[in-house]
């Protein structure tokens, strides 16, 4: 997918003010794309929010030990942001050309450990994005 001027700017500077930058900078940058050209700001925002939520969790599950008390059911609520962000990424895609969803079908749609890296990393970066929102409404 050819990404405009303007979300190439909004990339750059996403990279700029990102710890460490995006880890998913092109997927993102196909997320905004969409979320411009179809005017779907509802199901943008709330892809940030499922992938905020999928991020806080993975990282509450993080610090616990296997076996620990809440392990379990953060184990659980961990499937369900997955599941979540991938439900709303697909809404969003399926207005993409063929080959933009074949990639996101490999990346983010399979039952692999890869799969859900991939979800994690993304995840990490619409958590920034979700961040910056919220400052730039603070602020």
């Amino acid at each position: 997918m050819q990404l405009s001027a303007d979300t190439e700017a909004v990339l750059s500077h996403l990279d700029t003010i990102t710890d460490g930058g995006l880890r998913k900078r092109s997927d993102v940058g196909v997320l905004l794309e969409l979320g411009a050209s179809t005017g779907n700001f509802e199901l943008f925002n709330t892809i940030l929010r499922s992938g905020t939520g999928l991020w806080k969790v993975y990282g509450a599950l993080r610090r616990l030990a296997p076996g620990a008390e809440g392990y379990h059911q953060m184990e659980q609520e961990f499937g369900l942001q997955l599941n979540a962000l991938r439900e709303h990424l697909a809404s969003m895609v399926q207005s993409a050309d063929d080959g933009t969803l074949q990639r996101f079908d490999d990346i983010y749609f399979g039952m692999t450990q890869g799969v859900i890296r991939n979800l994690v990393d993304l995840g990490h970066d619409l958590a920034r994005i979700k961040a910056l929102q919220h400052d730039g409404r603070q602020g």
